[in-house]
């Protein structure tokens, strides 16, 4: 019998747990002491090698969207991606400033994302409170709207940062990457002048 995933809820083979937790173990690496701005995406991406967190010097580059996507939530840090000489340096930065990523669904989707979000959304309250524990909380995926009415009826919605109400879309032209990085500076700020 096959394996339930528990990132995904979906049956799996071994090579699907194993690469969870792969991800989980570099995504570790770089988790803050005490998270100030959670960043909530949908999924992780398909190709092991878009992957956030994977800081690898040597192998296959990331694609040129998920290169974009990197820079844009390292601009959340204040920073330039291109001061940096390498990933590594880069999310030791985002570790430093407090800030973290993390996925609803932590297995790629490739075909059904709204229901893998929809399965994956009852866990997100405990992974808040008992896990992550962040001051706040940034959706960055259109994927993640149905998400927004639950955290705010359940205690979150002082604590989100949010697009016009609604998730940022860090997609190529979309201006909401930039936006991003405003609303957090402004988060980290307020936590730096109030840090209770």
């Amino acid at each position: 019998m096959m394996p339930v995933c528990d990132g995904c809820g979906a049956t799996v083979d071994d090579a699907h747990i194993r690469s969870r937790i792969e991800r989980l173990e570099m995504a570790t690496r770089y988790r803050p002491i005490h998270i100030q701005v959670l960043l909530l995406d949908a999924a992780p991406p398909v190709r092991p090698e878009d992957y956030f967190y994977r800081a690898a010097a040597d192998g296959p580059e990331r694609s040129a969207e998920a290169r974009a996507y990197f820079n844009a939530l390292i601009k959340c840090t204040g920073e330039n991606p291109a001061r940096f000489s390498d990933d590594a340096h880069a999310l030791a930065e985002f570790q430093r400033q407090g800030l973290f990523l993390t996925n609803l669904v932590e297995c790629p989707v490739d075909a059904d994302l709204e229901g893998a979000v929809s399965l994956c959304s009852a866990s997100l309250l405990k992974r808040l409170q008992f896990s992550y524990k962040p001051k706040y909380v940034a959706p960055i995926s259109p994927a993640l709207l149905p998400v927004i009415p639950v955290l705010s009826g359940n205690g979150w919605g002082e604590r989100l940062i949010l697009n016009a109400g609604a998730p940022f879309d860090l997609r190529p032209g979309s201006g909401g990457a930039e936006r991003l990085a405003l609303g957090i500076g402004e988060k980290l700020a307020k936590a730096v002048a109030d840090p209770a």
